[in-house]
């Protein structure tokens, strides 16, 4: 549960307390509780990049499919306006993508001996 909560509140995967972001699209470079490096070398939020197109693809659909069996809209409208609403979300999925795959990473490999 303390992961859980690490990755809601956009925190260290290391500490579970640092702050990753400095501001809404700024990271840290490294954990300002625990010093953990967040960019382990060049390349390394490719992986962010696959996690943000999982993450992005089923709440774009969820929204069209709601519109047009909730909303009654004709698949095109629902598609613009799935579309438009979705662009609020991006840099919220942007920055949790990101965590996520910190977390992710962190868990498979720390990175330190154990």
């Amino acid at each position: 549960m303390r992961r859980l909560a690490a990755v809601l509140t956009l925190r260290c995967p290391r500490c579970l307390s640092g702050r990753v972001w400095r501001g809404f699209i700024s990271m840290n470079t490294a954990c300002p509780v625990c010093g953990l490096v967040f960019d382990r070398e060049s390349g390394y939020f490719a992986g962010a990049m696959v996690l943000s197109y999982a993450l992005a693809v089923p709440i774009l659909a969820a929204m069209v499919v709601a519109l047009i069996l909730v909303g009654g809209l004709d698949a095109v409208v629902a598609l613009i306006i799935g579309n438009t609403a979705y662009l609020v979300l991006v840099p919220f999925i942007f920055r949790y993508s990101r965590v996520l795959w910190l977390h992710l990473d962190w868990l498979i490999d720390p990175g330190e001996p154990s």
